[in-house]
């Protein structure tokens, strides 16, 4: 096999380097006969044409897709979700009442868990709920839910958290006269100090295999504050568990900003026309139309006068939210979503399941929005924000963490959606705490170190490493890292399914070379992806010896059943992809020092695992040979198909590159299949499937991932294993639908229709590398469309159906 070739490139995006020929003129070949009706680069429409088509799409077809129940609900799980991204609430009508369950991304507490706010329970009167109809409708393209009830009058409701401030808003209009009674519910009215310690809430304090407690952890009582006209409540960390987690991490607590100490979040609920008749209750007026602000807000002040400097700050926000007319708000609201929506689109139809598809991907979008604007604190996998905790304890949540593997599947689907926005999150979570993943390297292996519980040596480690379960602020989880420490060393991890887990590292990495090449952005990849892609090259290259010439990983894990590996294909496979593709970024980027030890790395990593067995590590690759789990592993027990990383996320392998038929081959004899081998959330057939252009696999895949939870709401997947409402199985399928459709190539190249069934049509407008937007249709066979701008790359065609599935 010969080593990487590069080709020069356009001065907007990196060409990526790949295993072979660099594939600019392969693409096609890559392809079967008669696959492509055109490689050329399409001519760019003007904007204001691009835009129009965009706003007649969404504004023809989004309402369809919209969530109507003609019905109450029982409980939370039949609750529709709200937000703006940071600020949220679960919505739902139960028995006679109207129900927020309060909730924003930014509610930590001090045991290091992501809290509700409160919950607040509507009551009517006349009561709407009582007898007569009831329709309630989560409308997409105005970010709102809107619930219609009763006869005597019908009255209709409209709740939608402002998408430019902190303020969610409750409407309600009538033809005749009502009253509002709103009652907050504190979700913790009293101390607890000896909660039962489940290590699935408290990861951070207790450990998760052993139950072994680290801290107590205490939960402390929300506070009722008196503000005349308003309910207001807060609860505030007069402690927490930072420093000690930091600490027992052999880590300085100043090597970057507690956040949890003095932090404060709390919620005011006022409106014109309501009056505090009790600590917690506010009472309408009679009149015929009603508006309610509830006001989120979090913030740190760990000083003595804490109260008057958070009060101040809800106290104005709300103040600003009142002043303005909500017709106002509501435009620029609206405004706000206008833009997300004609941002990108897929509205799929030919049978039952494009229909399935298409409200899936849009309500998977949906989701991601109103949960995904919180600075540095991303998305989590297991629930969002809309977790409904359980009766004694509202915050329960099972992983209380951020598992590498799972959380990064909310994130790749951004890309071609073109949220660029909503991904700055993760990356940020990665950014920020770089300077304590490199004093854990320090502290940890900056000497030679044994690795527990190996007998192995390793030598001393330069470079960041981020633990495969990760908590707020970067650390690694305490209750994965161990409080009993007793007879191990600093580097030793206690948590036995994760403990060498590394490919996460190069994950992250490869995902910022993918947004650069599909944005452009210098200031990003000068302030985020070259400080950690740095350092991330760095660990991989001193952390292990080196054996021949070349860097033997070894002991690693491959998932979390295959143990004791020599480099496995997900580390290696990442290794070379972002190894090649750094070497190809702008000078203006990088450092001849860069260039000249990346090309030593590149040249020191081993060949990626394929062979035909265990022990065979082919470098010339013949029709028996598979992708393998690792060097000295052929498939191994973990059904999660690590063998498959080099197809996704690495995209060494996949449509339009070389050696297409091994991938294929490895694919179809994967250890791991859906449904026959396991229907877990973070099954991803679909995506694998999309990447090497299965037509008929992807279909039958992607179908299956956007599978219902037990939830009523269709935009909540199934989390049966990790919590539900599950985000995994929908953002996967998102994820391989819009690959299915526009599928990046190689180099800058963009194949259309990469694995789009014959019986579905199509009018969509997606993201791809080199800052393009492809838009149009595919409606009988006949496909319209155009690239925004032209030039940075070819866009092949690719009007081939099918082939029977895989599985």
């Amino acid at each position: 096999m010969e080593p990487p070739k590069r080709t020069s490139h356009s001065p907007h995006v990196p060409r990526r380097a790949v295993l072979g020929r660099t594939a600019g003129a392969l693409a096609a070949a890559m392809l079967p006969t008669g696959a492509l009706s055109a490689i050329a680069a399409q001519p760019a429409a003007g904007a204001t044409g691009t835009g129009a088509q965009a706003a007649s799409a969404v504004g023809d077809s989004l309402p369809a897709y919209n969530e109507v129940w003609t019905s109450k609900s029982t409980d939370i799980t039949g609750s529709m979700p709200i937000g703006n991204g940071v600020q949220a609430a679960n919505v739902w009508v139960e028995g006679n009442q109207l129900r927020l369950l309060l909730t924003a991304g930014d509610a930590w507490e001090e045991n290091v868990r992501l809290a509700k706010v409160g919950r607040l329970d509507i009551t009517f009167s006349p009561n709407p709920f009582e007898s007569g109809g009831f329709r309630q409708e989560l409308k997409l393209h105005e970010g709102e839910i809107v619930i219609t009830a009763g006869s005597s009058p019908a009255i209709t409701t409209r709740i939608w958290a402002g998408a430019n401030e902190q303020t969610i808003h409750v409407e309600s209009d009538a033809p005749s006269a009502f009253t509002v009674d709103v009652a907050l519910t504190n979700l913790r009215p009293k101390n607890n100090p000896t909660p039962a310690t489940s290590s699935f809430t408290f990861m951070d304090l207790v450990n998760t295999e052993d139950g072994y407690v680290g801290i107590q952890p205490k939960i402390w009582a929300d506070g009722v504050q008196d503000v005349p006209g308003a309910v207001r409540w807060a609860h505030h960390n007069g402690a927490s568990a930072y420093d000690e987690i930091m600490r027992l991490q052999k880590l300085d607590p100043a090597v970057q900003d507690d956040p949890l100490t003095g932090r404060t979040f709390g919620g005011q609920v006022r409106g014109d026309g309501f009056d505090r008749v009790s600590a917690t209750r506010l009472l309408s007026t009679g009149g015929t139309s009603h508006r309610l602000d509830i006001t989120l807000h979090s913030s740190i002040d760990a000083s003595a006068g804490w109260r008057q400097t958070w009060g101040k700050q809800i106290g104005d926000l709300a103040a600003a939210s009142a002043a303005k007319p909500v017709e106002q708000l509501r435009t620029d609201h609206r405004g706000w979503w206008d833009q997300y929506w004609n941002r990108s689109y897929i509205f799929v139809t030919g049978d039952a399941d494009a229909t399935k598809v298409t409200k899936g991907w849009l309500h998977t979008r949906y989701v991601q929005a109103v949960a995904g604007r919180t600075p540095a604190m991303p998305i989590r996998f297991n629930g969002s924000l809309f977790t409904p905790g359980h009766p004694d304890d509202p915050d329960f949540r099972m992983w209380n963490s951020y598992h590498g593997f799972n959380q990064r599947f909310a994130y790749w689907n951004m890309l071609g959606s073109g949220d660029f926005d909503l991904m700055q999150p993760y990356f940020d979570q990665y950014a920020n705490s770089l300077p304590l993943a490199r004093a854990r390297v320090k502290a940890f292996w900056g000497q030679p170190t044994v690795a527990e519980p190996s007998a192995v040596e390793l030598p001393a480690t330069q470079g960041a490493m981020w633990p495969e379960v990760m908590g707020l602020w970067g650390q690694a989880v305490g209750g994965e890292y161990g409080w009993n420490r007793t007879g191990h060393g600093d580097s030793w991890f206690s948590g036995s399914w994760t403990r060498w887990l590394y490919a996460g590292n190069v994950e992250i990495v490869t995902m910022m070379l993918d947004y650069y090449s599909h944005t452009g952005d210098t200031a990003f990849a000068r302030d985020k992806l070259l400080p950690v892609a740095r350092e991330v090259v760095k660990f991989y290259d001193t952390h292990w010896h080196h054996k021949d010439g070349k860097i033997e990983m070894y002991p690693m894990y491959s998932g979390e059943g295959d143990r004791n590996l020599h480099n496995p294909a997900a580390d290696t496979a990442g290794l070379h992809r972002i190894l090649g593709e750094l070497q190809t970024l702008p000078t203006s980027l990088v450092t001849s020092a860069d260039l000249a030890y990346w090309a030593e790395v590149e040249g020191r990593l081993p060949a990626l695992a394929v062979g035909t067995n265990a022990q065979d590590n082919d470098t010339a690759w013949g029709t028996g040979d598979r992708l393998k789990t690792a060097h000295d592993v052929f498939l191994g027990t973990d059904t999660n198909n690590q063998n498959l990383y080099p197809v996704f996320p690495m995209r060494l392998f996949g449509a339009g590159l070389p050696h297409l038929d091994l991938a294929v081959a490895s694919y179809q004899e994967r250890r791991g299949k859906y449904p026959a081998n396991g229907t877990q959330d973070w099954r991803h057939d679909a995506i694998h499937a999309a990447y090497l252009g299965l037509t008929a696999e992807a279909k039958f895949q992607t179908v299956g991932a956007f599978r219902a939870g037990s939830w009523r709401y269709s935009g909540f997947g199934p989390g049966s294993a990790d919590g539900e409402p599950g985000q995994e199985a929908h953002a996967i399928a998102k994820t391989a639908l819009q690959s299915m459709l526009l599928h990046p190539g190689a180099d800058d190249d963009a194949i259309l229709y990469n694995a789009w069934p014959s019986e579905w049509d199509v009018r969509f407008k997606l993201h791809t590398t080199g800052g393009r937007t492809v838009e149009g249709q595919l409606l009988a066979g006949k496909s319209e469309h155009t690239v925004t701008p032209a030039g940075a790359g070819d866009l092949i065609v690719d009007e081939r159906d099918s082939g029977a599935a895989a599985r």
